[in-house]
């Protein structure tokens, strides 16, 4: 199994604040590996270290076989939606994902991009009368139009309606199915058990725990979301 990133005892500190130590995970080709804490855990200053948008303190990251932070050509094959996406608003779809291509040095079809995430109906329509779902699926489409190896999903569900968030699952899915990669946060276990195939539970700033989705839910059944919550909490269930 091709391995796509390895975190190896990473550590991250702002002023006298321990946010990350000693955490250590790795993720493969073609899964979706979920990573699941309490709000405040730690997840985006991760994401943003495997992204090189914040100083590794300790320890090493390494991205498509090329270390964070010190070789940012891998970026070209990541895409990533951290926090709440911001755009150039005056604009429409079309002409901010070909300005994101020109500027990424790509080519794609962006029309086939914003039929994926269900815009192709706006396409047209500023930015700026885009509800919140609409952004974020906005923030996807510019996040994949490259086709990138590694997608990277800062709570990538939040603000989107059932039907919306069931049809970005089956978008993420057939995207793991043509190889790519994906590393997804949140803090809602049910989000997390529905979408991912490997969970991490990041607490106390390193990954405490990490199973098998499949695996989990087959032994726990309905309890599964109890169990989860004992591991979140600190137990070692």
């Amino acid at each position: 199994m091709k391995t796509i990133v390895t975190v190896n005892s990473v550590a991250k500190s702002y002023q006298e604040t321990q946010v990350i130590q000693h955490c250590s995970f790795q993720i493969y080709e073609g899964e979706i590996y979920g990573l699941l804490g309490i709000n405040g855990a730690g997840k985006t200053t991760l994401m943003k270290m495997i992204l090189g948008l914040q100083q590794i303190d300790n320890g090493t990251i390494y991205v498509l076989g090329e270390e964070a932070g010190n070789h940012p050509e891998y970026l070209s094959d990541v895409g990533s939606v951290i926090e709440t996406p911001t755009f150039y608003e005056h604009l429409n779809a079309t002409e901010l994902l070909s300005m994101h291509l020109c500027y990424m040095q790509k080519t794609a079809n962006i029309a086939e991009t914003l039929h994926l995430v269900g815009l192709n109906n706006v396409n047209h329509k500023p930015i700026s009368q885009y509800s919140l779902g609409m952004k974020q699926r906005l923030g996807l489409a510019r996040a994949i139009i490259h086709q990138p190896k590694l997608l990277i999903l800062d709570e990538p569900l939040n603000g989107l309606d059932p039907i919306a968030v069931t049809e970005l699952r089956e978008l993420m899915r057939n995207l793991t199915d043509q190889g790519m990669s994906i590393l997804l946060s949140s803090h809602i276990i049910g989000e997390i058990r529905n979408t991912a195939d490997r969970i991490g539970i990041l607490s106390g700033g390193y990954i405490t725990q990490e199973f098998e989705v499949a695996e989990k839910t087959s032994e726990y059944g309905a309890h599964f979301e109890d169990y989860v919550i004992e591991l979140m909490r600190g137990g070692s269930k």
